[in-house]
């Protein structure tokens, strides 16, 4: 690829065989500075980001010394913390938007487009709205309710602690307990937000304060003995052979006993306080400026323009094709009478695809879904041009959180491989995943999905920020594009049921468009998306009660997979028809594995780069 500083160098040299020299160091000069300004632009917004989001500088094993405190400190979810930091990432934002990325080499160009994208993207939703929170614990990612029952500080803040604050040596030891403290005003700052948004019309719908209740009631119920932080925490000092590691546990306790269990009683007080105001409406069309509101989201989410209503048609047309090849498998198996979703929910309980529901059936699942993992990572030579150091663990959710967590997640490794990544599967009912479902959940998550991504971008050497942010439509699309590359990889070559269960859940991406854009722009109610998931793609009840309860309060993100596999493969398609027999699938994979996390428009930028390229060679 050629990049913008050498055309401008190239420049240079035929400027100065011209004679114009002066012309030629001017310009040479003008690159220099603008490289200087973007550094410079770069650096404070990552000062920003870092300082009002801490846990992500954790995450990434960013020093003390570069934004002092970002290991002691939790996320201030406060009205004045809200303002606080989108005045910061505003500020930093438009130092960048004003350096030309035309005039930046390719490095540089990319951190130009990856940043002035998901920061303009993230910020879109706070600009017409004042309720919300514009970050997460480790994200850029506004939520127009700040406590929800699957994400949010009473669950973002105990996994956070639990899996990413470090616990290996007695001044890590300190570090934990003084973060812990800092989490009441944490806690305490989001109920603040919360209340402040329903001052003005922003409650939550009622099956959300009913859910988020019951995670913050079961966080407080086993007590500060039996809590799941202590209990983790207590473990880690042990399995570091820290000294004093009793007294540092009991100190954790007295904590969690004082501060952390009133602080979750308290939003537990208001959640109960509002639940009979709360409405049963879903969308967020209801509340103020929703529409602008669900407008922005989209552009947040999905990297487009598109509108709510284009997003829906898309949907409609690939539910339509994906259940055509699903009936088709369906018939070639003997299942031939009702709707696909009818027969899916048959499969779903035929004890030969289910494991036991209890402790050995659920470590028997997660050998299953090992295996699996470890199947895949001896294809994917065949199939990239190289692969990232980092591994990837297969975790349970954690009991707290299994009943609004969603099927699986996964959570990113820290840089300097201390940490590996986490594929979480969530095992509240092992009934719920129907052995045929696994492989393609696993391929999702893990490889070559988003640890093939994460693992990917942690080995880059870009800024710290660039390691902490990615795009949700083109994250989610990558890992959806990764298990049809599963197919392509023979990996269902034979297993007939397996391929039904990747057809399933690109069915399910599909009907995400329909469901999510039904709720926030047609006013489509809780019940009508469910009905019109579980009788589309067979799931049962439950988890697409679970499902659709997220699309409520996540409005937009489940867009971001179905929209950003369809660009990656219609940029395949492209490559194709350009390159003919100079095609290689390994080159166009390892292209946009470099870049996946990007906006899609650098995706796209980036891979019509690399065809002109080839082309050339």
């Amino acid at each position: 690829m050629r990049s913008k500083l050498c055309m401008a160098l190239v420049a240079c040299t035929v400027l100065s065989a011209c004679g114009t020299s002066d012309d030629a160091a001017t310009l040479a000069e003008d690159v220099r500075l603008s490289a200087k300004m973007f550094d410079t632009a770069v650096s404070d917004m990552s000062t920003a980001y870092f300082h009002h989001v801490p846990e992500a500088a954790t995450q990434l094993g960013i020093p003390e010394s570069e934004v002092p405190g970002t290991h002691t400190r939790m996320m201030d979810r406060s009205v004045a913390g809200n303002a606080a930091r989108n005045a910061a990432l505003e500020a930093s934002l438009a130092k960048l938007q004003a350096i030309d990325p035309g005039s930046l080499d390719a490095g540089r160009k990319r951190g130009h487009a990856i940043l002035t994208t998901l920061f303009a993207g993230a910020l879109g939703p706070s600009r017409v709205v004042d309720y919300g929170t514009t970050a997460g614990a480790w994200t850029l990612w506004y939520t127009p309710y700040p406590i929800i029952q699957n994400s949010g500080p009473t669950v973002d803040i105990p996994n956070f602690l639990n899996a990413q604050q470090p616990v290996e040596s007695a001044a890590d030891a300190e570090a934990f307990l003084v973060r812990l403290k800092s989490a009441k005003a944490a806690l305490e700052g989001a109920l603040e937000s919360f209340r402040h948004g329903v001052q003005q019309g922003a409650v939550p719908p009622d099956f959300v304060v009913e859910k988020s209740l019951a995670v913050t009631e079961a966080f407080i119920a086993p007590g500060a003995g039996n809590n799941a932080i202590y209990l983790a925490f207590k473990e880690r000092l042990e399995a570091a052979g820290i000294e004093g590691s009793d007294d540092y546990a009991d100190r954790a306790l007295r904590i969690i006993d004082a501060d952390i269990l009133p602080a979750y009683a308290g939003i537990a007080a208001y959640l109960g306080e509002i639940r009979s105001i709360a409405p049963h409406d879903a969308g967020i069309w209801r509340l103020p400026n929703g529409e602008a509101l669900y407008a922005a989201m989209i552009r947040h989410m999905t990297d487009s323009d598109l509108s709510a209503g284009e997003i829906h048609e898309t949907g409609l047309d690939e539910v339509a094709r994906i259940t055509a090849e699903m009936d088709e498998i369906l018939r070639a198996q003997g299942y031939v009478d009702g709707s696909v979703g009818d027969r899916l929910q048959r499969l779903n309980v035929e004890e030969r695809f289910l494991f036991a529901n209890d402790g050995e059936g659920k470590e028997a699942l997660l050998t299953y879904v090992r295996g699996q993992v470890d199947r895949m990572y001896a294809e994917l030579p065949n199939w990239f041009r190289r692969l990232p150091q980092h591994p990837v663990e297969v975790r349970m959710v954690p009991e707290f959180s299994q009943d609004s967590a969603p099927m699986g997640y996964y959570n990113n490794p820290a840089p300097d491989g201390s940490r590996p990544g986490y594929y979480f599967i969530n095992l509240r009912d092992t009934r719920l995943h129907p052995s045929w479902t696994l492989p393609t959940l696993s391929f999702h998550e893990a490889v070559p999905g988003h640890h093939l991504d994460g693992a990917t971008v942690m080995e880059l050497d870009v800024p710290p920020l660039l390691k902490a942010l990615w795009s949700n439509t083109s994250g989610e699309g990558w890992a959806l594009y990764a298990e049809q590359l599963a197919a392509e990889m023979g990996m269902y070559a034979d297993d007939p049921y397996g391929d039904l269960g990747r057809l399933q859940a690109e069915l399910h991406r599909a009907v995400r468009l329909v469901v999510d854009t039904g709720m926030h722009a047609k006013k489509w109610s809780r019940e009508q998306a469910i009905n019109y998931m579980v009788e589309t793609e067979g799931l049962d009840e439950a988890t697409s009660t679970s499902e659709i309860e997220r699309y409520a309060v996540w409005p937009a993100q489940a867009l971001g997979y179905k929209l950003g596999q369809l660009r990656i493969l219609s940029l395949r398609e492209e490559a194709r028809e350009q390159l003919g027999d100079s095609f290689d699938i390994r080159d166009f994979n390892q292209t946009v594995l470099d870049v996946a996390s990007t906006p899609l428009p650098f995706i796209e930028d980036t891979v019509r780069e690399w065809i002109a390229a080839t082309r050339n060679l």
